[in-house]
């Protein structure tokens, strides 16, 4: 028997460690668990793809409002411009032909025009304002006559102009120099688009403005995107073209982009198969720039949205959608951001190891909690295994060794039960005696009592005002006269006062007034308690009883 129980004993310790540390270790990982899914409903925890294309979308969405508002105030003051040279013209002329190779009348009205189209540059978001007129001073199909004036330096607004083309003297005339790449007409055969617009163009004006693809201005390096407005005459005559330009210079100048990452490239481009850079307007951050190479950039997509454009050389990773700049448009523009994907690179890498040191530090909270736990928990149970004895059944333990401080408070307890079971019954018996002495007090009181008074004192009672039982209540419980009277609000005079009244009312004479009222009144409780709170018997035959039984 004493070696099947040591055997029992080798066993259970090394089990029920195992299954403390168990416990444990499943504590751990559902604390682990709880905290990850917490932090995942919170917003906490997200892919690094997922963060990287809300940013851009964040970008995205400013470049769009951007150039919304940009190309909106384009459009409104082309129409404006178109409807002013418009009534220059029909001023002038009322048959355009007529000018044809006539040098004096072009020139008059391109004097007219003249400086109303500077006041137009000045105050367009723009770098430059145009004017092409359905007439030439030479024979050739592509050569018409009009003006193009830009400033001298886009990224100021305030700059000299240029008179990039029309007549040098009128420029000159009115301190708008001739541009060094100036000519006198425009071949719309280097304007895309200029020729087919001048003879599609219709009412009402404000649906047929257009903007070009990106183009290099003639003779220059200077890459711009134009709106054209066309000029229509009361009888729908088309007078011919007018808008504004944008160039590179002004929109990286006055659309830089407010954004906390400084190497970010936003593009306005062709909608075309991947991203031409060299037929597309950039902008830059407010305070940072990124180097994108004029090439075709080919596109592949990646997770969340997100789009990957190679180059030859350089790699960058972005957002693209579409973007009607004017309402009379075939084709909708690109809209692009781009980070380079070296900085997309150490974006995913730093994403990465936040949510690993989050993790760490998830790791960290359990174990601290779990060794907490069992510092207090459970080393005191190991303990309690640790300092058993080897007693056995036969003294009255229990079989194995671990139970044995928890057998040993249950005792404890059980004796400690068995004392308190055995104090409530005394503390019984004792309130019985009491409760046996109580009656026998109350009949020797009755014995004491003429019914007759007794009857009286309780008719009398019946007809006291609270006030006046209150009193009663009082003298009988052994409340002083000055505390009474404090309770009272009254004087100590006005309560003496009571208590003789009392007394008259009552029928209680002769001395010892207050024991006699003490005896009536606790014989009236006790017969209120037995009657279960009624008032005592109304007649003097049952009063009677009451006092004799």
């Amino acid at each position: 028997m004493s070696g099947f129980s040591f055997s029992k004993l080798k066993q259970a310790k090394p089990s029920m460690r195992r299954r403390l540390f168990l416990y444990m270790g499943a504590l751990a990982a559902l604390l682990l668990v709880t905290l990850f899914a917490v932090l995942l409903l919170l917003g906490q925890l997200k892919s690094p793809w997922e963060e990287l294309a809300k940013s851009l979308t964040f970008r995205m969405e400013a470049f769009q409002s951007d150039m919304e508002s940009l190309w909106r105030n384009v459009s409104v003051m082309g129409l404006h411009l178109s409807e002013n040279m418009t009534a220059i013209l029909e001023k002038q002329t009322t048959d355009l032909s007529k000018l044809d190779g006539d040098a004096d009348a072009v020139e008059r009205l391109e004097e007219a025009m003249l400086e109303p189209l500077c006041q137009y540059v000045r105050q367009a978001d723009c770098s430059g304002a145009f004017v092409v007129l359905n007439t030439s001073l030479v024979s050739a199909d592509s050569s018409f006559s009009g003006l193009y004036v830009q400033r001298s330096n886009a990224a100021h607004t305030t700059s000299g102009l240029l008179l990039y083309r029309g007549m040098a003297d009128i420029g000159r005339r009115h301190d708008v120099m001739p541009h060094r790449k100036w000519a006198q007409e425009f071949d719309l055969s280097e304007f895309p688009g200029f020729a087919e617009h001048l003879k599609t163009a219709s009412v009402p004006v404000e649906r047929d403005c257009r903007t070009t693809s990106l183009l290099t201005l003639p003779d220059t390096s200077e890459r711009a995107i134009l709106l054209t407005v066309p000029m229509l005459g009361g009888d729908g005559t088309a007078y011919g073209l007018c808008g504004f330009s944008v160039n590179q210079a002004y929109f990286s100048s006055h659309h830089a982009q407010p954004s906390g990452v400084s190497r970010l490239a936003c593009v306005l481009s062709d909608s075309a198969a991947g991203l031409d850079i060299s037929k597309g307007l950039l902008a830059y951050p407010a305070n940072g720039f990124c180097f994108v190479p004029d090439e075709l950039l080919t596109e592949k997509p990646l997770q969340e949205g997100l789009t990957s454009y190679t180059g030859a050389e350089l790699s960058f990773v972005g957002l693209s959608q579409p973007f009607m700049a004017a309402s009379g448009d075939i084709e909708p523009h690109a809209l692009t951001v781009l980070i380079p994907k070296r900085d997309y690179g150490r974006l995913l890498l730093k994403s990465k190891l936040e949510i690993g040191g989050l993790l760490i530090l998830l790791m960290f909270f359990g174990v601290v909690c779990c060794l907490f736990y069992t510092r207090r928990y459970f080393t005191p149970i190991l303990e309690d295994i640790d300092h058993v004895t080897a007693a056995g059944g036969e003294a009255g333990n229990p079989f194995f060794e671990e139970l044995l401080p928890l057998s040993n408070k249950l005792r404890v307890h059980e004796r400690t039960i068995t004392d308190l079971e055995t104090e409530r019954q005394d503390l019984r018996g004792q309130m019985e005696q009491a409760e046996a002495n109580a009656k026998r007090l109350a009949q020797r009181r009755k014995s004491e009592i003429d019914p007759e008074e007794y009857q009286l004192f309780l008719s009398a009672y019946q007809k006291l005002e609270p006030e006046a039982r209150t009193v009663i209540d009082a003298m009988v419980d052994g409340i002083s006269v000055q505390v009474l009277a404090e309770q009272l609000g009254k004087k100590m005079s006005t309560v003496y006062s009571y208590r003789r009244d009392i007394y008259e009312k009552v029928g209680i004479q002769g001395e010892n007034k207050l024991q006699q009222l003490r005896v009536r009144v606790s014989l009236m409780r006790r017969e209120q308690t037995e009657y279960g709170g009624s008032p005592a018997p109304s007649n003097g035959e049952n009063a009677g009883q009451a006092v004799n039984r």
